[in-house]
Order: structure tokens, then C-alpha cells, then sequence
């Protein structure tokens, strides 16, 4: 590699880790205040970062909820993939599937419960729900189109494994993406009332 590659690579490193730096600060934050009380000086301290150096990379408040939720289908995404990799049969790839998801999800608990409860946040979400056409900020426009297809890219991660055991006789004859939407709402049911107890 060339110097001038080695120092871009270098740099997207750099840039990757501050973003990821200031989430997890966010989300301690967010947990310790809730999304409503939290103010950027409070992610700039948390973070030990400047105010500048937040700045630079989240123009406002309102653009955080939308990164850490994100990051948090990214890091589902990334692992199902992993376990895809894995030289398992197609049953042992959905059971650790099933089990690293639960476990993700008991991990981010305070998150998903901010998500759920925190008046400020629940309302930043209201984008999931609203029209589409009526969504007026590009940056609300944008994060949709990830989120829907970070979502799609984990559902076709989990069609593979069960088309994988269809295909060697592990598995029965079924309708792959009525399989995947059970699943999907089974799980997503499950870790959402787990949090109202």
C-alpha cells in the first residue's frame, strides 16, 4: 500500500471510531438523563471530546436517536452474518442466531426501553410510522431508507439459513418468508414485553 492509502485508511479508522466513541456515550447518557434531558455538552463530556469535535460529526441532538438505532440494526446485521459464516448446520446457525439476538438485545435493555419509554425519543420515532412523503428532513428521509434496508439485509440473512436447511433435508418444506416474519415479530414480541416486567 502507498502512503497516501495507508493515512486515508488510517483516517476513515479515526473517523469510525469517534463516531462510535460518541454513540456509546450518547446512549450512556440517554440511559443515565433520558433522550429528553440530554444536551450535546452532556454526549461532549461523557465522550471526552470538544464540543467541536461532537459538532463535526453530529450537526444536532435529533440526529443521535437515529444513529444509535442504526448502529444498533448494523451490529444485529454484523452478527447474523457472522453466524452465517459459520461451518454449522443450518439448525445450529438459527439457534445461535435466536441466542445472539436475545442476548444483543438484553445487552441494549436500557436502550430499547428509552425507545419505548422516554417521551422525547418515542416521538423522534414517530418516523417509522409516519408517511413517508410527508417526511421533510433529508436526514429523516435517509435514515429510514437505511433502516429499511439494514432490516431487509438481515431478513435475507435469515431466509438464507433456512433455505440452506430446507435444502439439505434439515428442515421441512415451508414458506421461507412467512418463516422470517414469525420469527421476526416471535422475537421482537418477546424482548419488547420482556421489558415491561
Amino acid at each position: 500500500m502507498k502512503r497516501k492509502e495507508l493515512q486515508e485508511e488510517r483516517e476513515e479508522w479515526r473517523r469510525r471510531e469517534y463516531r462510535r466513541c460518541i454513540l456509546q456515550a450518547a446512549e450512556r447518557v440517554i440511559v443515565r438523563k433520558g433522550y429528553g434531558a440530554m444536551t450535546m455538552d452532556d454526549v461532549a463530556r461523557e465522550a471526552q471530546f470538544s464540543k467541536a469535535t461532537l459538532y463535526h460529526y453530529y450537526r444536532s441532538k435529533a440526529e443521535l436517536p437515529l444513529e444509535i438505532l442504526g448502529n444498533f440494526f448494523e451490529e444485529i446485521d454484523q452478527g447474523v452474518r457472522k453466524i452465517n459464516r459459520l461451518r454449522l448446520s443450518a439448525g445450529e446457525k438459527l439457534k445461535k442466531g435466536i441466542h445472539f439476538y436475545l442476548r444483543y438485545n438484553e445487552e441494549k435493555e436500557n436502550i430499547s426501553r428509552m425507545l419505548m419509554v422516554d417521551r422525547a425519543f418515542t416521538e423522534k420515532m414517530n418516523i417509522f410510522v409516519s408517511d413517508e412523503k410527508k417526511i421533510t428532513s433529508e436526514v429523516d428521509r435517509r435514515f429510514i431508507t437505511k433502516m429499511k434496508t439494514k432490516r431487509k439485509d438481515i431478513l435475507i440473512s435469515v431466509s438464507e439459513t433456512l433455505e440452506e436447511g430446507i435444502a439439505s433435508g434439515e428442515f421441512r418444506q415451508m414458506d421461507v418468508g412467512g418463516a422470517v416474519t414469525f420469527l421476526e415479530s416471535l422475537l421482537q414480541g418477546y424482548c419488547h414485553v420482556r421489558l415491561w416486567h
